[in-house]
Formats: C-alpha cells, sequence, structure tokens
C-alpha cells in the first residue's frame, strides 16, 4: 500500500468518526418528530370516530404505533440495531400510510383511504397530520441510512 493510500483510508476513517455523533444525534430527533408525527395522525383517527377505520385498519395503526415506539426506544436508548430498526420503521410505516390513505381502496377492508368517497370526516387536519406522520417516517428512514453509514459497527 502507497503512502498516500494509507493517508486517504486514515482520512475517511477520521471523516467517519466526526460525523458519527452528529448522525446519531440526527437519528434522536427524527425519532422524536416520528413520534409526535404519529401521534397527530392518531389524534386524528380519534377525531374521525372509530366508524371511519375497519377493525383490520385499526390492528394494521395499532402495529405501526408498537413498531415506532419500540423503534424509537431503541434509538433514544441508543441499541446496537437502532439505525436498522429506524430504516425498517420509518419506510415502512410512510409505505404503510401512503397505501392506506392515499391509494384507492383496492380492499375495503385493509384501508381508509382519503381519496374516494365515503371518508368519513377527512378535514385539512387529516391531509396535515398523514403529511406530516409520512415526512418524518421518510425522515427516519434516511437517518437510519446516514446512521449506520457512519456507524459501520450497527451492523454487526
Amino acid at each position: 500500500m502507497s503512502p498516500y493510500s494509507a493517508r486517504t483510508t486514515v482520512q475517511i476513517g477520521e471523516n467517519r468518526r466526526a460525523a458519527e455523533p452528529h448522525a446519531q444525534q440526527v437519528l434522536r430527533w427524527t425519532a422524536i418528530v416520528l413520534a409526535v408525527g404519529f401521534a397527530l395522525h392518531a389524534v386524528d383517527h380519534v377525531r374521525r370516530g372509530m366508524a371511519a377505520a375497519t377493525t383490520l385498519v385499526m390492528i394494521g395503526g395499532g402495529t405501526e404505533a408498537v413498531s415506532i415506539a419500540i423503534a424509537v426506544f431503541m434509538v433514544l436508548t441508543r441499541r446496537k440495531w437502532a439505525a436498522r430498526a429506524a430504516i425498517f420503521v420509518g419506510f415502512g410505516s410512510a409505505l404503510a400510510s401512503a397505501y392506506g390513505h392515499l391509494l384507492p381502496t383496492f380492499l375495503p377492508g385493509y384501508q381508509d383511504s382519503f381519496i374516494p368517497l365515503p371518508h368519513t370526516n377527512v378535514t385539512w387536519f387529516s391531509w396535515v397530520s398523514l403529511a406530516a406522520a409520512m415526512a418524518a417516517g421518510i425522515l427516519f428512514g434516511i437517518a437510519g441510512i446516514r446512521a449506520a453509514r457512519n456507524r459501520p459497527s450497527t451492523w454487526d
């Protein structure tokens, strides 16, 4: 190995170590943002009433809430697999919300679509809380990728 490549390798390693605390801090903040965004969306579900969603949608939302709580806990307590959990839960939450609320109804028992009628009690707050929850999920997933890249030991 040439002295130049050894120096470059050391510089890359130093850059990663310098970026690691920042990436972990961003991951923690996005975990909090996801918890708040999802809570706002849950408040909208309560506001709209139980008749607005089927039992299967409520079970799916409950499962999503538990997975978010576990991922946020893992991030805030700095668990080894927190970055993986952030990637899976963040993007999964955004995709599940898009399927459940933004697509036309394909399977009525599995969706609470805001698009076709009848959509029970859907207001501007429904749209804003959904956008906040989805954006927070995407940011959480991106922060998870960033944290995983800056800390390779999280994948061990």
